[in-house]
């Protein structure tokens, strides 16, 4: 469900983007894969979790991925083949052991805060490998956007319409932090502020977006006057066949 419904919103989405000339094909095939694994994101804190292995085995490759990319020119094939085996497998198994051991489900893991946090990583993260402004902060927003639809899933199937009762995980999905956690939730803050003040400049990226003169949401043969015109010559012409 959050699976098909992040990837659903984030095709949508890079669509429009798309049609109105902001980005590339490749930029749109890289934004649905960012956005439909933002919908994995706030189950990540689930110790036995699908959705966790399989966003921890994506996350390592395109992190391993990354590194090999700044570093195979500098090291030998066998040098190579043993960072990117590290990388991948810290990230992969070490780093998940130790969320597992810090984070409960529906947890700090749970909330907008998180996934802020996970936004702003990602736009700094992009940005610091040396893509564009654009790409950067795009590449966030779908990571963003797509955590929010898991959350919002999880609250909305939180009640119960055909009881009429709200169940008792109401409230736990759609939070903006944990109130269990203080300390992690003040962490997330701040963390948030800092990337926020150190991520890229946002002003010529909104003003480039903002621009949507050349987004058409349908072929210009759909246009009403096109088709009652049409319309109109088929009815004259049959009209003047028929007159004898």
């Amino acid at each position: 469900m959050h699976l098909g419904s992040a990837a659903l919103t984030s095709s949508l989405a890079a669509t429009a983007l798309l049609s109105a000339g902001h980005i590339a094909p490749i930029t749109a095939l890289w934004l649905m894969f960012v956005g439909t694994m933002g919908g994995l994101l706030p189950d990540i804190d689930s110790d036995n979790s699908t959705s966790m292995s399989a966003l921890f085995r994506l996350f390592g490759g395109l992190l391993t991925f990354s590194f090999v990319g700044h570093i195979y020119r500098a090291v030998s094939m066998l040098e190579l083949m043993v960072y990117a085996s590290f990388c991948y497998f810290t990230i992969r198994y070490n780093f998940k052991s130790l969320l597992e051991k810090i984070t409960v489900h529906r947890g700090c893991c749970h909330s907008l805060a998180f996934i802020a946090l996970s936004a702003l990583a990602v736009v700094y993260l992009i940005y610091l490998l040396g893509y564009s402004d654009i790409a950067s902060w795009l590449s966030g927003l779908f990571l963003f956007g797509g955590g929010l639809v898991h959350l919002l899933l999880d609250e909305v199937y939180s009640v119960d319409l055909a009881n009429r009762k709200i169940k008792m995980s109401f409230g736990s999905a759609l939070k903006l932090c944990s109130n269990r956690n203080p300390v992690i939730s003040t962490l997330q803050f701040l963390l948030i502020g800092i990337l926020a003040v150190n991520s890229p400049p946002w002003s010529d990226s909104w003003e480039s977006l903002s621009d949507w003169n050349s987004f058409r949401l349908k072929p210009d043969w759909l246009n009403r006057e096109d088709i009652s015109e049409f319309i109109h010559d088929v009815v004259d012409s049959t009209n003047e066949a028929m007159t004898p």
